[in-house]
């Protein structure tokens, strides 16, 4: 399809001005109805510029440019849920496109979502773009991390599991030498549940350099008969300090957790926490803190529990990011066969891949070393875990800022004491709002 005489000759005459308007209509000249839409916008002619667009998808749905000036339009009259939408049916064709990534951040930003904002400008810094471009994503990241006052979270899953209870799949064990056989309840159930997250902070200004942060995570996953669910409820709240590319964070935390709708634990204590390369393609994170905990199935297991973490993340390409973490527990029961030191290892690669998937895989390694023998067993507990995670969600498949995933992990813990090892299939079929 192709501009019509009459449209290029208003267009010419717009351009030209009164003094030109004779000569404009005597010049005859062929546009795509690309090329056309793109004067329109220039001249500020919105309204005619998206019909030619809509003319333009009609014919061809999956036209790249035509949805990019479309979207372009939608940001122009602040209709940012459109052209996010427009965007993303654009990255799901052509995940590394930096262009889009930078439009769709911008648009993010101006919406007030800052963390998707946040997440597309790191996206689009790591592609092939100039160092004045590169500086300007800077200003854009610095402006969030003191801007960014509400993030929100949220998931619901059909989740089917192998083995809810995290139980062994062992009939038999040996106690004081001598052979008992394990309660059906005691070993390993399979069964349906339903899981569901919500969580988010609010992070006010308190003054150039000072923030408050408050937050809340509630997790619950629940499964026929209640003997198995569990459910936690998390808090933390305190100032933050911001420098040019790094914060510091000094919380008072908190966690409550259920299991079979009974209360199973609970602590409070408090964390440091500091992240540095707000405007870097690496970010480093990491955090200490300590809590007095108390177990209200085993009070034995009551102490205080010491940990530290820290975090690696780098954005590779417009499409690809890749993250390592390393963390330490210690564990101060009141008897030493409760008593434990833990070390853990984890990594992460997640890519956009074409027609608008996202795919993820999460390794974790923990190894957990107990200080005393366990009198029953006669032996100090010993135990080794592996766990593999696989995220598959679809960004072309968009709600309202919801998207479906699937997840799938396996652990398998092994232990020198046979009643705690156990091997596990969780998968998880539902929607998101983290992508």
């Amino acid at each position: 399809m192709r501009l019509n005489l009459v449209l290029v000759t208003l267009l010419l005459r717009t351009l030209s001005g009164p003094a030109h308007a004779e000569e404009a209509t005597t010049k005859t000249i062929t546009l795509t109805d690309i090329q056309a839409a793109q004067l329109l916008i220039l001249n500020d002619r919105l309204d005619d510029a998206k019909r030619v667009l809509e003319q333009v998808l009609a014919a061809k749905p999956d036209d790249s440019e035509a949805q990019f000036l479309l979207a372009t339009i939608a940001v122009a009259r602040k209709d940012y849920d459109t052209a996010i939408s427009l965007f993303r049916r654009i990255l799901a064709h052509d995940p590394p496109t930096e262009r889009v990534r930078l439009e769709l951040a911008r648009a993010f930003f101006l919406k007030g979502d800052y963390d998707n904002a946040d997440r597309q400008f790191r996206f689009a810094r790591a592609g092939d773009i100039d160092d004045a471009v590169k500086a300007n994503i800077d200003r854009f990241l610095s402006a969030i991390n003191r801007l960014r006052q509400w993030t929100f979270n949220f998931s619901l899953a059909l989740a089917p599991d192998t083995n809810q209870n995290a139980a062994t799949s062992a009939s038999q064990v040996s106690i004081f030498g001598l052979p008992f056989v394990l309660d059906k309840a005691a070993r390993k159930q399979s069964g349906i549940g339903v899981a569901g997250a919500i969580g988010g902070e609010w992070s006010p200004i308190l003054g150039d350099n000072l923030k408050a942060r408050l937050g809340a995570d509630f997790y619950r996953v629940e499964y026929s008969g209640g003997q198995f669910d569990d459910m936690t409820l998390s808090g933390y709240g305190g100032p933050q300090l911001l420098f040019d590319n790094w914060d510091l964070s000094v919380l008072a935390t908190g966690f409550k957790r259920w299991f079979a709708n009974q209360e199973y634990v609970s602590g409070a204590g408090a964390k440091l926490a500091a992240d540095y390369g707000i405007t870097s393609n690496w970010l480093v994170g990491a955090a200490f803190g300590g809590q007095s905990v108390t177990n209200r199935f085993i009070p034995e297991q009551s102490g205080p529990l010491w940990s530290a973490q820290t975090q690696l993340a780098y954005v590779l390409s417009p499409s690809s990011l890749f993250q390592l973490q390393l963390g330490f527990n210690r564990q101060d029961a009141q008897i030493g066969a409760y008593s434990y030191s833990g070390v853990w290892l984890g990594g992460g690669y997640s890519q956009d891949l074409p027609f608008g998937f996202s795919a993820g895989f999460q390794p974790a390694f923990f190894m957990t070393r107990y200080d005393d023998m366990l009198p029953a067993f006669a032996k100090t507990r010993s135990d080794d875990t592996v766990m593999l995670a696989f995220t598959l969600l679809n960004r072309r498949l968009d709600y309202h800022g919801f998207t479906p995933r699937f997840s799938y992990v396996f652990s398998e813990q092994h232990s020198n004491i046979p009643i705690y090892s156990f091997t596990r299939n969780q998968f998880q079929i539902g929607i998101t709002s983290v992508f």
